[in-house]
């Protein structure tokens, strides 16, 4: 269950060891490095795969198709051309190029496992579909071990106390033993399956479902025979096994664990079990996950604080953490993919495993620790991958630039000390309103996160403070939410792992109450103080006061389209239509990029202006059906002239359209736009 399946990797059989020759690469197995450096973690973002540290903030930008944890300092990634290995600063020990035979496949799409096993020892055991079987080094060295030249090698297990299982064929079948760190076999290949060695023992099975633990000789040490159905590695002195209908914890010579200890103080049965890993280890019912004396340590699902994906899977714990796919939103995972398994069957695939993608149509990725608190959420705020952490005081201990601080008391209290607004939660941006609105008259907002308390619980709490159109530097009172010319707010908080079925906190408005005094406004940045008293929606006596001071939290453009002139029958379409601009025809914009085109969309629906452009133009243009560039009115080619600008991942420009008979337009004529700060996003 946990070691070398007793199925025959068909995909390498043939593949043959050769002895490697040179005293040099004789032995560079068996000893583990020292570790160096705060762990790593495996993290997604818009469906690319990087590492964060235990802060949650990039360490290598996710930028690989696939990802695995870091062990020994290395770490197996998948781009396009296959698997590598990455050292802890992002650069290939191992080029990618390789795939394991075994594949998951999520809604037809197929994943190849990694065929490098996590390094350990200062060895990763590699199992490329193909090719033979061998060892890598932490510096890329390939090792293959002498003693198994000639072998028809078809799986290969990772170095631990000194020792690392070989599945080889015997006739028709295939048989496991162990190689020690020379390569030649420490214990011959006479058994069925076989694990890794821990505290000098490892799981060996002669049938399929007779398992029972050798020493380092070989020998039996328990049980008396060979009669587990299940057997893992130990830990802690503790390993998981299955005798019959039986399933717990096996010490040094009998049963350890046989129970759960629920969180009430009662006792339950457990159906399987995983090894631990950081003092913890996953059983069903549940899955929750035990500490050493059988007691629930951690149950995520509790009050339905958390929604796992897939209750079968049962990870481990990695670097002190438990990588867990849960619900995102209110918990709730949303349809389930057809997930499907192909290849000759590795144990480090298939339902109970973790599966490290998000497939759901609404989940995540969080990291818990071993008290089961969420500590990396791969759905929270965070800095661009590459941009630095900077300080939130200057030396006097003012607020820095980009800075900001808050305070709240009532129903909910917290001191939220300075913090920088580097993370993509904080921010001053443009808001569109209606499609009279411009960067530099705004309107504005200003959003602030924080951490507050509200009834005991933790919770993060989100600030959004609009402010009119034309607002300048001075004071101004808080109105309410619904006034139009006056700064107003609102005051959102959740539970953190919050299940829909968990309180909640109301949310609260600006009711007019409370002062904004801007010091600074402008297109660059915001700085000012703010003092509001907020009400709950549900009830005028649920009241929370909030001041916060932030100085120069950065502005962000937003898109912005305006109408230039018009000739002949728009013009006449454009006076017909008092109460719907012509203009809003044209709103919103967007631009879709890829390898091959670029395409420029003024408006969403309707009679929408679109352009399709080859990839990196630039510069005037001519648009038409003849043209390089087309363009076409509410589906319909048409013709156009203008400029196409490019700065910092966004487009400006103007665009002439001529407009022939349509049905939006009684006769012909022009229109004339002007378009900027229209971010180029990657097409999907």
């Amino acid at each position: 269950m946990w070691g070398a399946t007793a199925c025959k990797r068909g995909a390498w059989v043939g593949a043959v060891i050769a002895a490697t020759t040179g005293a040099a690469t004789a032995q560079p197995c068996g000893t583990s490095p020292d570790a160096e450096g705060a762990p790593l973690y495996p993290l997604p973002q818009d469906g690319k795969w990087g590492f964060v540290g235990q802060d949650g903030e990039w360490r290598l930008a996710p930028e690989w198709r696939q990802a695995r944890p870091f062990s020994e300092g290395a770490a197996a990634v998948e781009t396009g051309a296959g698997w590598g290995l990455i050292d802890r600063s992002g650069n290939y020990i191992v080029e990618p190029g390789a795939h394991d035979a075994d594949r998951v496949v999520i809604a037809g799409e197929a994943f190849a496992l990694s065929p490098y096993k996590p390094m350990s020892q200062g060895c990763s055991a590699a199992t490329p579909e193909g090719g033979a079987a061998h060892y890598v080094t932490a510096t890329g060295v390939r090792w293959s071990p002498p003693g198994l030249s000639g072998e028809e090698v078809l799986d290969l297990g990772s170095f631990s106390e000194g020792l690392a299982w070989a599945r080889v064929t015997r006739g028709k079948k295939s048989a496991v033993g162990w190689i020690d760190t020379s390569g030649d076999w420490a214990i011959a290949p006479e058994f069925h399956a076989g694990g890794d060695f821990s505290e000098g023992r490892a799981p060996a099975a002669i049938n399929d479902g007779f398992w029972g633990y050798v020493d380092t000789s070989g020998e039996l040490v328990l049980p008396r025979k060979f009669l587990l159905q299940d057997a893992g590695r130990y830990e802690g002195g503790l390993a998981p096994v299955r005798l019959n209908d039986e399933a717990g914890y096996m010490g040094a010579s009998d049963w350890a664990i046989e129970e759960m200890t629920l969180p009430d103080g009662g006792t339950g049965s457990i159906k399987s079990a995983a090894p631990f890993s950081g003092g913890r280890a996953a059983v069903q019912p549940g899955p929750v996950w035990i500490d050493p004396e059988g007691t629930v340590a951690v149950n995520p699902q509790a009050g339905a604080r958390l929604s796992i994906c897939n209750e079968a899977r049962l990870p481990s714990y990695q670097d002190g953490l438990l990588p867990l796919v849960v619900g995102d939103g209110s918990n709730i995972c949303g349809n389930s993919p057809d997930i499907s398994y192909e290849g000759p069957g590795d144990p480090r695939s298939g339902p109970q495993s973790m599966l490290w993608h998000l497939p759901w149509q609404r989940d995540k990725l969080v990291w818990l620790d071993t008290d089961g608190a969420t500590v990396i959420d791969s759905t929270a705020c965070r800095r661009a991958p590459g941009v630095a952490a900077l300080p939130a005081t200057t030396d006097g201990g003012d607020l820095a630039p980009g800075a900001y601080r808050m305070a709240l008391s009532g129903v909910v209290e917290g001191d939220v000390a300075p913090q920088r607004a580097d993370a993509p939660c904080n921010r001053s941006e443009f808001e569109m309103d209606g499609n009279q609105a411009t960067n530099a008259q705004g309107p504005w907002s200003l959003s602030l996160a924080g951490v507050a308390n509200w009834k005991g619980e933790t919770v993060d709490l989100s600030l959004s403070l609009g402010l009119p159109k034309g607002i300048g530097p001075g004071r101004h009172e808080i109105g309410p939410t619904s006034a139009e010319d006056m700064p107003s707010a609102y005051l959102w908080m959740s539970v953190r792992d919050a299940g829909p079925n968990a309180p909640r906190p109301a949310t609260y408005t600006s009711q007019g109450g409370g002062s904004l005094t801007l010091e600074r406004r402008d297109q660059t940045a915001i700085t000012g103080v703010v003092e509001i008293t907020f009400v709950s929606r549900d009830d005028p006596a649920d009241a929370v006061t909030l001041s916060a001071r932030f100085n120069e939290i950065p502005y962000e453009a937003g898109a912005e389209v305006v109408l230039v002139k018009t000739t002949a029958a728009v013009t006449a379409l454009d006076e017909s239509m008092p109460d719907d601009p012509l203009i809003n025809f044209f709103t919103p914009a967007k631009a879709v990029s890829d390898d091959q085109t670029l395409t420029l969309s003024l408006g969403k629906f309707g009679p929408k202006i679109e352009l399709v452009f080859p990839a990196g133009h630039e510069g005037s243009f001519e648009a038409g059906p003849e043209a390089p560039v087309s363009v076409s009115f509410a589906g319909v080619p048409v013709s156009a002239e203008g400029r196409l600008s490019r700065d910092a991942g966004s487009l400006s420009g103007e665009l002439t359209a001529r407009l022939g008979a349509h049905e939006q337009v009684d006769g012909a004529g022009t229109v004339t736009l002007g378009f900027s700060n229209v971010p180029v996003e990657p097409s999907e």
